[in-house]
């Protein structure tokens, strides 16, 4: 274990009219183990809008993968555990911070903001490559007029459907489209079909 600990992410693909339900389910089964030995914290977000293919995202930071499993084999908690499969698709994986831009100030404190989130699909053997272009895209954007901070997280495990993650925070949707329609920044890594999952989330639960 390191001071960084672990980073748990779920990608969830549902329909907008169970989302209420599903943010319900989640706060209930976190409320039950989030004063467990090694929970950090954890945030649920949701979509600003209903096209986006992600629906709600689960961050949440655990000491160690150890640690969340002692937690899940609770009684209490697997008692509680209510199935989604019915009606949505959920990408989960352990993630390490393979990257991070932060702003000095970010004003943070006062306003919520909203969090730009972007999981990328692409094989474990493409990711060497691809960071550079990550890395000078998120460089540039990290100067823009509303931006807070930006992490991607590096899945663990080879297998994990969103091998990246990016999880940015910015003071605004205006501010975000505002960047990232701006040409002096690189190409938009958003407009590879297949490969990127951009979208504009708000968080709705916090522990």
């Amino acid at each position: 274990m390191t001071d960084n600990g672990i980073t748990l992410i779920d990608a969830w693909e549902l329909p907008e009219d169970r989302i209420d339900e599903s943010i319900a389910r989640w706060r209930k089964r976190v409320g039950l183990i989030h004063a467990a030995p090694g929970f950090r914290d954890a945030r649920l977000h949701r979509r600003l809008y209903p096209e986006s293919r992600l629906g709600l995202v689960n961050v949440a930071h655990w000491d160690s993968i150890e640690d969340r499993d002692e937690a899940l084999a609770n009684p209490a908690f697997t008692a509680s555990a209510a199935t989604a499969a019915g009606y949505a698709t959920v990408h989960g994986g352990w993630y390490q911070v393979a990257a991070e831009f932060r702003t000095a100030g970010n004003g943070s404190g006062e306003r919520p903001g909203i969090t730009f989130v972007n999981a990328f699909e692409l094989p474990a053997e493409r990711i060497d490559d691809f960071l550079p272009h990550w890395l000078s895209r998120a460089e540039s954007m990290s100067e823009a007029p509303g931006f807070r901070d930006n992490r991607l997280h590096r899945a663990v495990d080879p297998d994990t459907r969103f091998q990246l993650v990016s999880i940015a925070h910015w003071d605004s949707p205006e501010a975000w489209r505002t960047a990232d329609n701006d040409p002096r920044f690189p190409q938009h890594l958003s407009t590879s079909p297949n490969f990127a999952n951009p979208a504009l989330f708000r968080v709705v639960v916090e522990f």
